[in-house]
């Protein structure tokens, strides 16, 4: 094959391509040649020479180009490993535009991409000529219709790059530029748009080609007014041609008939109003600046009013949607007007200047368009219309009822007419509520009872009633709903005497549409119970999927509101519930459905908690795995798998202490989900460990014996831990129930929970506030559980894994924590003080004595300095923790939070070290301070300690609260020496501790330096009477 050449590499293209060598060592050859080339330089313009050299077979250059253009996007960058040199990107650059009289379409659409991709890297750093250069082409062809077609082409794909650029330097130059060509573009577009349009003109051979010039200019000139023009409303070019456009957009709907034949016209439609509606989205100002504002929603009030029936008739299979969407269009441009002046938006103004340009716009807009006859119009067209169900949606309904409920739950009013009409006249009545409310109920009151039975009648009583239905929030101080719902529309969607069957189905998907819409807005409770009544005989007496899908709709709406009433709802929960477990789930086939009804499932079962009996919640379990089988096997069904995981969850805080009867179904998807190996995870994981967790909340040991297999899977959470920071709360719950649920023995037999907490540690300050709470309140909790003869090996564990380190580095750090944050710290320290301070001194010694000296701390980074050193005396750095300790105790309220620091500082005395003593003042300062605040009962409990309690009589009547919580509730009530220890008794056990250890005289001699009126405060505290009462 010999060296990179020109002709070398052709006869490379050759063989790589050839159909002959498919699969053959030649080919194979082949490509490892090419793989080795293009690297090496030159590559890439030898192939630029390939494909522009049109005596080269159009195989060769169709492969030759598609290479090009994948080398420009692996090498063109001069940051990328065997990058394309400058001298050679300089000749490629200056070769670029040689393609324009090209005649096969395909490979000047694939020059014009490779063209975009460069100028985004180059312009305008390496290519600052790249506009000029299109000026220069636009010129000198314009006379030459491939040339000006393919050139048009290549700035198409240019502004389309740039444009979508928002940072770097290219998109204000292109802004900067622009002027140079739009004009051309602008005349190459007229001269072409009138040479087709102009009925004078004989059709000729060109005459397609000007067709499709036309469309590439207008196209290109749209780009470039919405992203290369800074304010369109002021340059004359752009307000020329906006004018312009509105007259060449109107003769084409005009003259629909004359021109829908023609190739792009349709596009040419879906062109103009892509310019409008972008230009209104950007910028709704510089829209309402533009003159021809109006004038382009004059046209679009014309297609809304005269085309509608055309839109009402269109099936989009046989006769396509094109006025559908074209009035979509305008129904939308419409929409971003009527909220940008009713100041629904948010307004960007380029200057002060534009404020009284927009007002004086708004003004005439209001003044000479948007008038009430028009606003009356449009809302009885809509009515008429399109919001009226049509012929080709009636068909599908009947012909697959699920796919159309399914679509219609679905649908972005963006998409379809109906949808968006709605969409439509919710602003409309929402903005001009002052003349069309009484307007709209009147035609409501009249309209209404005088239509027939027909069927074209009773689609115009839907559409009224649909119109109601959307104006709940504008009309609901002026209607009595509660009176409406009992006299009309239930009574009507009952009716089987006047109505068909057919007729029976429209008008009961529209009044649980209505009770969808003003449950949550205007609905008594009585009503609500009517209402679920209603939906209770619907759902036991209707086929219709339709219907019945539309009914659950309605049902997880008001189940769902924020003032739901359980207790209104419990009389008719089992019955539907019943029905949504063995009606409608087993009857609906579609994935979107299906996870519509178990997601409906389960807001009702945690909204309704604990009203489902257990046979039933038990019923309900029984669907999950069936389901989960089809969902983790069929990659279509796959979204089901979440929907599965919630409403498992659900029923385990349904169940709660009995929730142990979902664990053979529970147990084995944690497993799955939370396996960092299995192909579930990563999907499904963080629904896992949610399941997780309330897995063993709502675990109690008066049900059940703990199941071993919850300990089998702990490795998932450690590597969770360690990957997962964006969980990490839930993760860390679910390591706080673990420290409820096993003793701390037994906590500690798994090396996982060792191995988390040795993690932590090393980034504790840097986890977010609501894990550093987590963390500190796991170690809270294992200190609490600790028993008596455990207290020395838990230390050794804290000290093993880094916790004691961890926490007296965050402490003395030279950047200082916050009052609170260290606050928090140190209720650790003062909880291990208590249960042994003994330890923690000699802790505390080994830590000082591993700190490093001044001269090395010096030369730490800012983030591991400290305050105190090796080389410090140990009496100061005690005492700077004590200092520290007394600062925070300063911004500490919670009288609970004040007794924990005091026990544990308290407890340090008894160590009977000098460096401990010297600090009596402080400690006797803070004993003081407390003693003040509280009248603790004999056995050491005050009422200001349970402020924040969660477990209450108060809420065990009211509330269903989990075994954690009663489990929290009862280790804090045993084993908290704040609840169990009365703060007098503790401090005189202290004094006669130290009176003991001192002897009497030293003692005494002590507790004499000590400050007078100190010590006599504190000696009249501990004289007092100690209530009998327990409060």
């Amino acid at each position: 094959m010999g060296d990179l050449t020109e002709i070398n590499l052709i006869q490379v293209l050759e063989q790589a391509s050839d159909p002959k060598n498919i699969g053959s060592e030649i080919q194979k050859l082949a490509e490892a040649k090419l793989k080795e080339w293009e690297v090496q330089e030159g590559f890439h313009y030898y192939l630029q020479s390939i494909y522009l050299n049109m005596d080269n077979s159009l195989q060769i250059r169709w492969i030759s180009i598609i290479q090009f253009k994948n080398g420009i996007e692996k090498y063109w960058r001069s940051t990328r490993s065997n990058a394309i040199n400058k001298n050679e990107k300089l000749k490629i650059r200056e070769r670029l535009f040689n393609l324009v009289n090209e005649k096969n379409n395909q490979l000047s659409i694939q020059n014009a991409q490779a063209t975009a991709k460069i100028a985004r890297f180059d312009f305008p750093g390496h290519w600052p000529d790249l506009f000029e250069n299109l000026e220069r082409l636009l010129d000198i062809n314009s006379s030459n219709d491939t040339n000006i077609y393919n050139t048009l082409l290549h700035i198409n794909q240019i502004i389309k790059i740039l444009g979508a650029a928002r940072i770097g330097r290219c998109r204000p130059a292109m802004q900067s530029k622009i002027p140079l060509i739009l004009k051309y573009v602008i005349r190459i577009y007229l001269d072409n748009f009138v040479s087709w349009t102009d009925s004078s003109i004989n059709i000729n051979e060109k005459f397609p080609l000007h067709i499709q010039i036309s469309y590439l200019a207008l196209k290109c000139t749209r780009r470039m007014i919405i992203e290369g023009v800074d304010n369109p409303a002021k340059d004359e070019i752009v307000i020329d041609f906006m004018r312009l456009s509105i007259q060449h957009f109107d003769i084409l709907i005009t003259n629909y008939n004359n021109f829908r034949t023609f190739d792009n016209y349709e596009k040419f439609i879906r062109c103009y109003g892509k310019l409008y509606y972008s230009m209104i989205t950007n910028s709704p100002a510089t829209f309402i600046l533009l003159p021809c504002s109006t004038d382009i929603l004059i046209v679009y009030t014309k297609i809304i009013f005269e085309y509608a029936p055309n839109v009402y008739n269109e099936v989009a299979d046989t006769t396509g949607d094109f006025w559908e969407q074209t009035v979509i269009r305008g129904l939308l441009v419409f929409k971003r007007v009527i909220n940008f002046i009713f100041k629904k938006g948010a307004i960007t103004l380029k200057a002060r200047s534009d404020k009284a340009s927009i007002d004086k716009a708004i003004e005439k807009l209001n003044a000479e368009f948007l008038n009430e006859k028009l606003i009356t119009d449009l809302v009885d067209t809509l009515m008429t219309w399109y919001l009226k169900l049509r012929p080709s949606e009636l068909e599908n309904w009947f012909m697959d009822q699920e796919e159309w409920i399914n679509e219609q739950m679905s649908t972005s009013y963006e998409y379809q007419i109906r949808p968006c009409a709605e969409n439509f006249f919710q602003d409309l009545i929402n903005s001009f509520s002052e003349f069309l409310v009484p307007y709209l109920l009147n035609k409501i009151e009249k309209d209404a009872s005088s239509l027939s039975n027909s069927l074209e009648d009773f689609l115009m009583k839907d559409a009224i009633y649909a119109a109601f239905q959307l104006s709940a929030n504008a009309i609901c101080d002026m209607v009595d709903f509660d009176s409406l719902l009992v006299k009309i529309f239930l009574p009507e969607a009952s009716d089987t005497t006047n109505n068909s069957t057919d007729q029976l189905k429209i008008i009961r998907r529209r009044v649980a549409v209505i009770i969808n819409e003003w449950s949550v807005v205007k609905c008594s409770e009585e009503s609500k119970k009517i209402c679920y009544g209603f939906f209770e005989n619907i759902l036991m007496n209707e086929s219709d999927k339709v219907v019945l899908l539309t009914v659950v709709q309605s049902i997880r709406t008001m189940v769902d509101d924020w003032n739901f009433n359980k207790d209104n709802f419990e009389p008719f929960l089992k019955d539907i519930v019943t029905i949504l477990l063995r009606k409608i789930l087993p009857s609906v086939s579609l994935t979107e459905t299906r996870l519509y009804v178990l997601n409906t499932l389960s807001d009702i079962i945690i909204q309704t908690k604990p009203l489902i009996s257990k046979d039933l919640l038990i019923e309900i379990l029984q669907i999950i795995p069936e389901l989960w089988e089809i969902s983790t096997n069929n990659p279509s069904e796959g979204i089901l798998s979440g929907a599965l995981i919630r409403l498992l969850r659900n029923l385990v805080q349904s169940l709660g202490p009995q929730s142990y009867l979902t664990w053979d179904i529970a147990i084995p998807v944690v497993n799955i989900v939370c396996d960092p190996t299995s192909q579930h995870h990563h999907l499904l994981s963080e629904d896992g460990f949610e399941l997780w967790g309330i897995l063993l909340q709502n675990y109690s040991s008066n049900e059940t014996k703990f199941d071993d297999r919850f300990v089998d899977f702990l490795p998932f959470l450690e590597s969770s831990i360690e990957k997962h920071s964006e969980i990490l709360p839930t993760l860390l719950e679910i390591v706080k129930s673990y420290t409820l649920i096993l003793s701390p023995q037994l906590f500690f037999a798994s090396d996982s929970f060792s191995k988390i907490f040795s993690y932590l540690s090393n980034y504790l300050l840097k986890l977010r506030d609501d894990s550093f709470y987590l963390i500190l309140e796991i170690w809270e909790i294992l200190i609490l559980s600790n028993e008596a003869d455990y207290e020395n090996i838990l230390l050794q564990k804290f000290y093993d894994m880094g916790i004691l380190n961890s926490l007296f580095n965050s402490i003395f750090k030279q950047e200082a924590l916050s009052n609170h944050q260290c606050g928090q710290l140190l209720q650790i320290i003062a909880r291990i003080a208590y249960v042994n301070p003994t330890a923690l001194m000699k802790f505390i010694e080994m830590y000082h004595q591993a700190l490093p000296t001044t001269t090395s701390n010096a030369q730490l980074d800012i983030e591991h300095k400290k305050v105190v050193y090796s080389d410090m005396p140990f009496d100061r750095l005690f005492s700077k923790l004590i200092s520290s300790w007394e600062y925070c105790f300063k911004d500490i309220f919670d009288p609970k939070l004040k007794k924990i620091h005091v026990l544990g500082i308290s407890s340090l005395l008894r160590t009977g070290l000098v460096v401990v003593l010297s600090e009596i003042i402080t400690i006797m300062q803070i004993w003081v301070d407390l003693l003040e605040e509280i009248n603790e009962t004999q056995s050491g409990d005050c009422e200001k300690y349970h402020l924040n309690d969660i477990v209450t009589e108060q809420t065990v009547e009211f509330y269903q609260l989990t075994p954690e919580q009663l489990r929290n509730h009862e280790l804090l009530k045993n084993n908290d020496p704040v609840h169990n220890i009365s703060l007098r008794e503790f401090i005189k056990q202290t004094l006669e501790f130290l009176e003991s250890h001192l002897g009497p005289p030293a003692y005494q001699e002590f507790f004499n330096n000590i400050n007078q009126s100190l010590r006599e405060s504190l000696l009249l505290f501990l004289s007092i009477q100690q209530p009998k009462i327990s409060n």
